[in-house]
């Protein structure tokens, strides 16, 4: 099974027969593509009768894959926030978070953190 690549990308197109390239435009078998799908994934399609459907199918994928955004979440975010303020991002940011309050035992800026005890006051003096 040889195989005609095209473009960087694109894909490529064969005949899974027997048959020598240079005999393909004359055997009966049909063409397959193979290509990356948008999500990166290989992908096979079959039943191109002539070998100009099967470029042109892969011409139309290459086409459809530079249309799309690279990134489909990126694309969202930036439809999303692009317009608005740091403010407001940051405003919107600080409420999806957790835990933004200092932690009681341990705080970057607190030194005296290694100096705590793990048991409560009442059972150390005790």
């Amino acid at each position: 099974m040889a195989t005609k690549t095209l473009a960087h990308g694109m894909g490529t197109f064969y005949k899974d027969c027997e048959h020598p390239q240079t005999r393909w435009s004359k055997c009966p078998h049909e063409y397959k593509i193979r290509y990356r799908s948008a999500a990166g994934a290989q992908t096979e399609e079959a039943g191109f009768s002539t070998q100009g459907m099967a470029v042109a199918r892969l011409t139309t994928i290459d086409q459809e894959k530079r249309a799309a955004p690279r990134n489909q979440r990126k694309a969202e975010r930036i439809q999303k926030y692009g317009a608005m303020q740091f403010r407001e991002y940051a405003t919107e940011w600080k409420a999806g978070q957790r835990a933004t309050s200092p932690s009681p035992r341990y705080a970057p800026w607190n030194r005296s953190w290694s100096s705590t005890t793990s048991c409560p006051p009442s059972a150390a003096a005790g």
